[in-house]
């Protein structure tokens, strides 16, 4: 990876985290700064609504306060450090079934070694990416995510049922962007196939240097 893939990637980073902050953390300050205007309102005029109002305003600053700690641990996932690669992958279900809890969720993941740092939490980034990005827009009932370790290639797939997209706006998508600048930072590649039945992500990253850069990910899967 060049100088120019670094700052790309950081920059796409730095991106994703603004975009992140400001469609929760931002959105639950204003709202909580609406309840709290409300309850010097309501303090005069009614004390059994301004204590409901307190009572909610609470409620949303324990939202901001987990929102603020999803945000850290993405910034760098330390319990891939500290507790494992297994337990990185049941913590990332057990946010989406608490997202939407009507998911069927499958992962088959190969270990990867944690303490290669760039390709263990690359990978671990663009699959979190790929399953928000079928949360958020896919309406999507099952996801399925595969990751596969051989000696040549880490290859991912992650599948989902949902209502698909048109191709041609995939680049407009940042998800998607996300994931692509991280996958050309590795020199892997990236397919795509979308439509009303489901989305079909494949990617393939070769961990080993000497290999043709020009093979494809059509053999994922």
């Amino acid at each position: 990876m060049n100088n120019r893939d670094i700052l790309l990637l950081q920059e796409t980073e730095r991106k994703r985290i603004a975009e992140e902050l400001h469609d929760t953390t931002v959105q639950e300050m204003v709202h909580l700064s609406q309840q709290l205007e409300l309850v010097l309102l309501y303090l005069e005029q009614d004390s059994v609504q301004a204590r409901l109002e307190v009572i909610s305003a609470r409620h949303h600053i324990k939202n901001i306060i987990s929102e603020m700690r999803d945000t850290v641990y993405n910034l760098r996932p330390y319990i891939l450090d500290d507790i494992g690669w297994d337990a990185a992958w049941d913590r990332l279900k057990k946010k989406l079934l608490a997202q939407q809890s009507q998911l069927s969720v499958s992962f088959d993941i190969d270990w990867i070694d944690p303490s290669d740092g760039l390709i263990a939490l690359s990978v671990y980034r663009i699959v979190c990416e790929g399953c928000q990005n079928i949360v958020k827009h896919s309406n999507a009932k099952q996801i399925g995510v595969f990751v596969k370790n051989n000696e040549h290639y880490i290859k991912i797939k992650i599948c989902d049922d949902g209502v698909g997209f048109e191709q041609k706006s995939s680049t407009n998508h940042f998800g998607l962007h996300f994931m692509h600048e991280r996958v050309a930072a590795l020199c892997g590649k990236m397919k795509i196939d979308s439509d009303s039945s489901g989305t079909v992500v494949q990617i393939k990253i070769p961990v080993r240097k000497g290999k043709n850069k020009d093979d494809s990910c059509n053999d994922c899967g």
